[in-house]
């Protein structure tokens, strides 16, 4: 590779490539590009990230009837542990000539086949479900089989139960709790995402109705360093602890033992789950009041039907519903709280019926490196392309390793059960 010697490809892969690929992906995943990442936090080891909280404030303060000064309390500490995972693993393909050109005017390049193969959009999607999952890895509940050999899946979070579910992905299917074991090991051949169906390439495959299926080798029983998915959104604003393998608490830290680690969650009726309800400005503002005590909500993301839904809201109160409030780059509807504007966005990975009220500055994405890629290298210092053999084309692997985490759940709410039109 005459044209790009070792410390060539290391500057064309981290300097213009990494931020190539990293800008594709903000701009297809909102989360993606509003969370906070930071890589100083990561310990020596460079396992897991440790981050110092306040689980419970001082009580001795108030009013008093004697000059008799409180009794002095310390507020509870605690640290909780981000373990670190392999968020993102994979290969990208790259024409000579584009590298060539790439090398010799030193632009920001998205790589080319990487965008032609959509393998950057897939990644994103990934990304973002993870982020807005609830570190489960479970991408579907399956039915019984069918004499057909097709599967029936649903979903807890979407009615669309085959949204994340692709044609020739490789998956596992492991029955439920609590001694979960492997029953199939297979590919997507097809996808019906009409009734929520999918055909896998083997015939005579046999599975329990209400076992779970993940993408292969994510599913694992206990939470570690490098192993399983990130976690996300619904696992962090939620009032229980998250499911396996985070099920011994958030973070390692057990709800029953620490009860202020909530986040506000309004059902309907409240605390049971229910019937879909209209949407209301008096909902919003209930989960606000609660959410506020702790952090200032910064947008309320919410999916594609509630948002139709605010959205005619807007309308029977003959508010101008084209006024719009911007989160980062994104632009959302207006709702006014305190006298405050905060934007309502619109997220495609929001479950269905959610609004989540968020507050920036209490979620960080712990990421290993500040580029965010690793690039991998060949043995003896060789450098990060490899080239295809006969062909000027390369091939080059890189791996993304992060989590999410919070170091405040109370500051954050979620609003459950809004009717979608």
């Amino acid at each position: 590779m005459s044209f790009l010697n070792i410390s060539e490809q290391a500057d064309l892969f981290n300097e213009f490539i990494s931020k190539g690929v990293t800008n594709l992906i903000r701009k297809k995943s909102k989360i993606f590009d509003q969370v906070r990442k930071d890589w100083s936090k990561i310990d020596v080891e460079g396992l897991y990230a440790k981050q110092k909280l306040m689980l419970a404030g001082s009580e001795s303060t108030g009013a008093a009837s004697t000059p008799a000064y409180p009794t002095p309390q310390q507020s509870t500490p605690g640290t909780t542990i981000v373990y670190i995972k392999r968020a993102q693993m994979f290969s990208m393909g790259f024409d000579g000539f584009a590298l060539e050109a790439a090398a010799r005017k030193g632009a920001e390049m998205p790589p080319l086949d990487f965008e032609k193969e959509g393998l950057f959009i897939r990644m994103a999607d990934d990304l973002s479900r993870q982020l807005m999952g609830d570190g489960s890895g479970r991408l579907a509940i399956v039915g019984a089989e069918s004499p057909d050999d097709v599967m029936p899946v649903t979903n807890d979070y979407f009615a669309k139960a085959t949204k994340f579910l692709r044609a020739t992905r490789y998956i596992e299917i492991w029955t439920a709790p609590p001694a979960p074991s492997i029953e199939v090991e297979g590919q997507i051949k097809s996808v019906d995402s009409k009734d929520n169906k999918i055909t896998l390439e083997t015939e005579n495959e046999t599975w329990t109705s209400g076992s779970h299926l993940y993408n292969k080798n994510v599913y694992v029983a206990a939470e570690a360093a490098g192993v399983g998915e990130m976690m996300g959104l619904m696992g962090i604003i939620d009032d229980g602890n998250p499911p396996i393998p985070n099920d011994g608490g958030l973070q390692n830290l057990d709800v029953d033992t620490n009860p202020a680690w909530k986040a506000h969650v309004f059902d309907n009726p409240l605390g049971n789950g229910g019937t879909d309800r209209d949407i209301e400005e008096d909902l919003f503002i209930q989960v606000l009041d609660e959410v506020e005590d702790y952090a200032t909500v910064d947008v309320i993301l919410v999916s594609s039907g509630v948002y139709r839904a605010y959205y005619d809201l807007l309308l029977s109160y003959k508010t101008a519903p084209n006024q719009k409030k911007m989160w980062g780059g994104w632009s959302g509807l207006v709702f006014i709280y305190n006298g405050r504007e905060i934007p309502v966005v619109s997220e495609k990975f929001v479950p269905d019926g959610m609004a989540l009220f968020i507050s920036n500055k209490n979620l960080i994405l712990h990421v290993m490196t500040p580029n965010m890629i690793q690039w991998e290298r060949g043995l003896g210092g060789a450098g990060i392309l490899k080239q295809v053999s006969g062909r000027h084309e390369y091939v080059a692997e890189g791996h993304m390793y992060m989590n999410l985490a919070t170091g405040l759940r109370p500051g954050f709410g979620v609003l459950r059960d809004i009717q979608e039109p």
